[in-house]
């Protein structure tokens, strides 16, 4: 293959690894570098092993999982025996509905990784993987783009023509909330390390569970006898007790049947959806939502009903669907919803408006590019809630060890009393005002996931110079806005940017789908 243009990309976790398997899967005229700053490549910080514990799950089954060069379950067959067991499963365990720990996605991202290097080399590219190497800098010099980088001590520089920026979630190792220190959640160790005492959980959602399942793991363990899961502390007298602190104070309802593929919509569909892009911004949300609310009537005709009058305006159906799930109430719900999406699983019949939700999330991802800034925090207060809600189906064994530390009484859920703020006491205690009082925790752990950040707080300064505070969000096809029109090409896939506008991007198939819109627009301009 003649390559005439150098093109690197920045980090190999999961959006770098979908972006190499589009490069070669289009044979562009391009040698190819990667950066990783881990020793390991493919795997990423959500599936690395060292910062999640193997009892952690993915909440996207099996066949969910978009295939690098080959399906995960294809994957999965192929191990030996031996390596199975390591996992405590067996072929017979294996199933496209299953849901697998993260460190096992990442062992397979890992391989395919490698693989997809052989395949690229096979079929003629250039390509160079640096690990450990961690790129500093990336500046616009003539028509080239420098990056600088770091690596066993000692630093280099190195020009391209084209860059792709595909860092992923950028945690605080010292996060705050108003005066207040919180714990972060990342490497799980930190969790475990944690004694004994009052602590609470910052959040209720996927990354929440985890953080309390640790603790669980630290300090007791799981049994489970006849398809029961039960939670014993370590000591009898346990001073272990955990809070999950959120807004809402409910916690996503367990994975719930549903067709895959999916079965098609019948109001809230794509052409319906272009046609209301394709009419302009204003009204663009409002028209949305109109067609949100056919979507739903369809799958269940009462259930907007069921929310009250207000569920059909945009700013009321928020409050509708969470005093709904409110109403229901807090953890003793939780063990109800569990013991009922099994039921439904076993049986194969899905939640009608849960499966038009869950949809319908998906095609939204299509309009909020085209919203003007007004109408985006409108549907950042008033749908995007709900949405994270719905889309975050939690794994049944996940459900079920936190029931069992429920059961066990050493596990609650609270909502936070409205405008609550949180404090810092000189012993390093945080209070906060719950709907249940106040509550103050020997440590509170930050687990409400991965906030956006703008083009100014790319951590590379030369590029992060580039633009105001206040620079719009980056939107497809994702090329920055930078240079003459000569200069080297700038992509940004990096997860805390890319969240200003596709708040739905942090999961494996939609990695797959924003490096298919960067590569094709790459060769496009190559082709040029």
């Amino acid at each position: 293959m003649g390559n005439h243009l150098k093109l690197c990309i920045i980090g190999s976790g999961a959006m770098g690894t979908y972006l190499l398997k589009r490069l070669v899967s289009q044979k562009l005229p391009v040698s190819i570098v990667v950066f990783e700053s881990a020793d390991e490549v493919g795997t990423g910080m959500p599936y690395r092993e060292g910062m999640n514990a193997d009892y952690m799950l993915c909440n996207a089954f099996s066949r969910e999982i978009p295939s690098v060069t080959r399906p995960l379950i294809d994957w999965l067959e192929a191990q030996p025996p031996r390596e199975l067991g390591e996992w405590e499963l067996s072929t017979h365990d294996l199933s496209p509905r299953a849901f697998y720990p993260r460190t096992l996605i990442g062992e397979y991202l890992g391989s395919e990784f490698a693989d997809l290097c052989s395949k690229a080399q096979e079929a003629g590219f250039d390509l160079t993987i640096h690990t450990g190497c961690k790129v500093e800098d990336v500046s616009i010099t003539g028509k080239k783009a420098v990056v600088s980088y770091s690596k066993s001590g000692k630093d280099g520089q190195e020009q391209f023509d084209i860059v792709l920026i595909a860092t992923g979630h950028k945690w605080s190792s010292a996060p705050m909330i108003d005066e207040a220190r919180l714990v972060s959640p990342w490497p799980y160790t930190k969790i475990e390390a944690l004694p004994e005492g009052t602590i609470g959980v910052l959040g209720s959602s996927l990354s929440a569970i985890d953080v309390v399942v640790a603790l669980g793991h630290a300090h007791g363990q799981f049994e489970e006898h006849s398809g029961r899961i039960t939670w014993l502390p370590n000591e009898i007298e346990t001073d272990l007790r955990v809070t999950m602190v959120s807004r809402n104070g409910v916690m996503p309802e367990g994975d719930f049947y549903y067709p895959f593929p999916y079965e098609p919509l019948q109001h809230l569909t794509e052409d319906a959806v272009a046609k209301e892009i394709a009419k302009g911004k204003d009204g663009l949300l409002q028209r949305s939502f109109a067609l949100l609310c056919a979507e739903l009537d369809a799958a269940d005709p009462e259930y907007l009903e069921h929310l009250g009058k207000e569920a059909r305006t945009l700013e009321g159906f928020a409050p509708g669907y969470f005093a709904s799930r409110r109403e229901i109430g807090g953890l003793p719900a939780v063990k109800d919803n569990l013991a009922e999406m099994r039921k439904l699983m076993r049986e194969r019949e899905t939640v009608p408006h849960r499966y038009a939700l869950l949809r319908g999330h998906e095609v939204f991802g299509d309009i909020l590019p085209h919203l003007s800034d007004e109408d985006y925090k409108r549907f950042s207060e008033a749908l995007m809630p709900v949405f994270g809600d719905c889309y975050a189906a939690v794994p049944h064994v996940s459900l079920a060890r936190i029931v069992a530390m429920y059961d066990a009484g050493v596990l609650e859920l609270l909502a936070t009393a409205e405008d609550a703020t949180f404090t810092q006491s000189e012993n390093g205690q945080v209070s906060v005002e719950t709907e249940d009082g106040n509550r103050t925790f020997d440590a509170l752990v930050d687990a409400r996931g991965q906030t956006s950040q703008s083009l100014s707080e790319l951590p590379f300064p030369s590029l992060a110079a580039c633009f105001p505070d206040d620079a719009g969000p980056v939107l497809e096809p994702f090329k920055l806005d930078i240079g003459d029109k000569g200069s080297a090409q700038v992509y940004c896939l990096a997860l805390p940017q890319i969240l200003q506008r596709y708040p739905f991007s942090q999961g494996l198939a939609n990695c797959d789908a924003l490096a298919k819109t960067v590569v094709e627009d790459v060769s496009a301009r190559l082709a040029i």
